[in-house]
């Protein structure tokens, strides 16, 4: 970044103006602020501008809408945004829950926003990874130019994933809130890393559950009602799978295997924990809602994963394995990597004895980016992989007939097309 390109910047004016501890409205466009880091419900307000105005004064208060989300506090915009920028497809799923995916116009990665379970749902699509930017790059920067060009209306992504993982420093993330847009996420997909960042707060913040997301973000796009009849289509859902998972002495058990890295390109097998050390998080939240019997259970040291070869495999032996990203990985930059997976486990003589492997029970596992739509699917789709009896044998990725789906489809479709 040249110091020019520095100049022109810090000198532009800001296009977001703030509202800090319900101080005044500072001009005009946008109320964005951070106000506290209290964790309030979420709810649309409205505010009258004019400090001098009295209960005899005729104008009609104007709408706003507001939001608290940890770690960057209270929100509150004049409207909805319009345009919005993501991470890598939590939010995005989010928003298209609520109807707003035509908002999206750029990302930290586009081609983990996994699109696919939206083609079974009538009416429902987004904007293709090849049309949204990247505002990361292959070194794992930011570029802050980029967002510049995209000027979007919010900033849908925690900023400390961006700094810690692609090179933003804080000065940089609190120029992108005061000249770009307001930043609103929290990242909760797994336990966070050492050397997590906690700006702005600059303490630890809670993890939230993926339900909690959907009536902020309803909030702050002014999709209340949309987000509740989310919400009671989602949760009896989840419920009712919940209450239909068979003994435990009944239930397979699992080994979640990396849907893209295999002997041939690491050291072996990396096999993940199923169950979440961190309650909250929604990376993983299908095979905890399905109460899953993990194969590899006491194996991991404390760890998220561990890295076993063929004899590691057939030691814990498996009933099934459900390769993680695998829907994302079964077609990625023209390659099909969980094939490719397949057929290196049932070559080896070693490999071809695991349970799993020699009763072909070797799946494609979901995307750890699954907001309430993705969620809906995996949950479906690991149900029918793990628990066959009770829940309908898996066919493959595809469409279900009707008898065999475990949630309404046109119900869902009809809440993200507004028909409520």
């Amino acid at each position: 970044m040249s110091d020019d390109d520095d100049t022109i910047r810090q000198g532009a004016p800001t296009r977001r103006e703030y509202v800090k501890y319900g101080g005044a409205v500072v001009g005009g466009g946008l109320l964005a602020g951070c106000a506290g880091q209290s964790d309030s419900e979420s709810t649309p307000t409205e505010t009258n501008t004019d400090k001098n105005s009295t209960p005899t004064d005729t104008e009609t208060p104007e709408e706003s809408y507001t939001a608290t989300m940890p770690p960057v506090g209270e929100l509150t915009l004049e409207e909805p945004p319009s345009s919005w920028v993501g991470g890598l497809g939590f939010t995005a799923d989010v928003l298209t829950a609520l109807g707003h995916a035509d908002g999206a116009v750029g990302m930290a990665d586009p081609r983990f926003w996994y699109q696919g379970f939206y083609d079974f749902l009538d009416g429902v699509s987004a904007p293709s990874s090849e049309d949204l930017t990247q505002f990361t790059t292959e070194d794992r920067d930011t570029d802050l130019e980029v967002l510049y060009e995209l000027d979007p209306d919010l900033m849908a992504v925690d900023p400390n994933p961006i700094i810690s993982i692609y090179g933003l420093d804080t000065e940089e993330a609190e120029e992108i809130r005061e000249n770009v847009a307001p930043w609103f996420g929290n990242e909760s997909r797994r336990k966070r890393f050492d050397g997590w960042t906690y700006w702005p707060v600059g303490e630890p913040y809670r993890y939230m559950s993926l339900t909690e997301y959907i009536p902020k973000y309803a909030a702050l796009f002014g999709e209340e009602e949309r987000g509740e009849a989310l919400l009671n289509l989602y949760e009896p859902f989840i419920e009712d799978v919940q209450s239909r998972v068979p003994p435990e002495d009944k239930r397979r058990s699992l080994a979640l295997v990396n849907g893209r890295y295999n002997p041939e390109n690491r050291d072996g097998w990396i096999v993940y924990n199923p169950k979440s050390e961190v309650e909250k998080t929604w990376g993983k939240k299908q095979y905890r809602d399905l109460n899953v019997v993990d194969a590899f259970e006491g194996a991991y040291g404390n760890q998220s994963a561990v890295t076993v070869d063929h004899e590691g495999l057939l030691e814990y032996n498996p009933d099934v394995i459900i390769f993680n990203f695998g829907i994302t990985y079964r077609d990625f930059e023209g390659e099909n990597l969980i094939q490719q997976q397949r057929d290196l486990l049932r070559d080896p003589p070693v490999g071809s004895e695991v349970t799993a492997v020699k009763n072909d029970d070797l799946y494609i596992g979901g995307t750890p980016y699954q907001g309430p739509i993705i969620n809906m699917f995996q949950t479906e789709m690991a149900a029918k992989q793990l628990y066959p009896d009770e829940f309908g044998s898996y066919p493959g990725y595809g469409e279900l007939s009707t008898s065999e789906q475990l949630f309404d489809r046109q119900r869902l479709a009809d809440i993200v097309n507004g028909d409520i």
